[in-house]
């Protein structure tokens, strides 16, 4: 590479980086370490007066999914009645008295405001629990716990974040900084882009669509808390990852394995990885499939437009 290209002379003309040995390197670590580890527990001191709030916000999508499902209980109810005069049949008494209290308490059931929710079930004959349940005596408290946990690390990420960049940044070239302020914000923004995405959408309506397939006179729907919570962390979690897929072809483009015109032409065989993986990472059904792999798609997409413009950047620096 010759000498007057525009990164070696940037990377000569910079300031020597400073020397630090093993043992100082180990006690920045440790002193960072512990830092961001007391920001965290401060955090998790904080939260634990909000437990209310906290599992609101855990079982928002089971209680989307019970506001989706609903409805579709009560229109089924309507064709058991309609199906049963048109036939000249008498109505089970009670489809008539299930039928009679759904629609009568349906918008308070739908919006959450009706009392003694534990017995919606007995009432409205409606198979899907209110709720989630706990299977023991601890596993409320620490799925609250585990929650808090998680809650914790996303209030203090400003302070891990920066401790963590505090320590490898000092040992970084000023190109290589330039480099991470310019793609971290979008780093983050896909990521929390893709967990909202899972909480919103992926699990509310991939669980609806399992329970739709299970027949109540042979399989009751019963979530635990312990078992919903594990099941949306996985899901958030792997969505906030898919959704860096834009940045991986960026990075794999930047490192020379791949170029532009390889995502291009090996678009085939992507669309079938794309499916493969959202078969893998989502609960067993085709709507999960989908609803990972569609948003897959586009960011795949995306990642064409970004590895597109990145050849036409580097052709310039180049030609500089």
């Amino acid at each position: 590479m010759p000498l007057d290209d525009p990164k070696i002379r940037e990377a000569l003309d910079e300031d020597t980086l400073p020397r630090m040995s093993f043992g100082d390197h180990l006690d920045e670590l440790r002193s960072r370490l512990w830092k961001s580890l007391l920001a965290v527990v401060v955090a998790v001191v904080a939260l634990l007066p909000f437990k209310g709030p906290v599992q609101e916000i855990i079982i928002h999508p089971y209680r989307q999914l019970y506001r989706n499902e609903f409805p579709r209980w009560i229109e089924q109810l309507e064709e058991k009645v309609a199906a049963a005069k048109a036939a000249g049949l008498a109505v089970e008494p009670d489809t008539l008295r299930y039928l009679k209290y759904c629609t009568e308490n349906r918008d308070a059931i739908l919006s959450g405001t009706k009392d003694y929710t534990w017995n919606l079930t007995h009432d409205s004959g409606f198979p899907l629990p209110y709720g989630l349940f706990a299977t023991n005596g601890l596993d409320d408290m620490m799925s609250f716990m585990w929650a808090s946990l998680v809650f914790a690390l996303v209030v203090a990420s400003p302070v891990v974040i920066w401790h963590v960049w505090a320590f490898i940044g000092a040992g970084l070239y000023k190109h290589e900084r330039a480099v991470f302020y310019r793609y971290f914000p979008f780093m983050v923004g896909l990521l929390v882009t893709g967990v909202l995405f899972g909480y919103w959408v992926a699990l509310p309506y991939s669980l609806g669509f399992l329970v739709r397939m299970m027949d109540p006179q042979q399989v009751t729907a019963i979530f635990s808390v312990g078992q919903f919570l594990n099941l949306e962390f996985a899901l958030t979690g792997a969505m906030g990852l898919v959704f860096q897929l834009p940045m991986v072809m960026l990075a794999l483009q930047k490192t020379g394995l791949v170029t532009h015109r390889g995502f291009v032409k090996n678009w085939r065989m992507t669309i079938l990885v794309i499916f493969v993986v959202a078969a893998v990472v989502t609960p067993p059904d085709p709507v999960s499939m989908l609803l990972m792999a569609s948003p897959m798609l586009l960011l795949y997409g995306l990642g064409l437009c970004l590895t597109f413009l990145g050849r036409k950047r580097d052709a310039v620096v180049v030609a500089a």
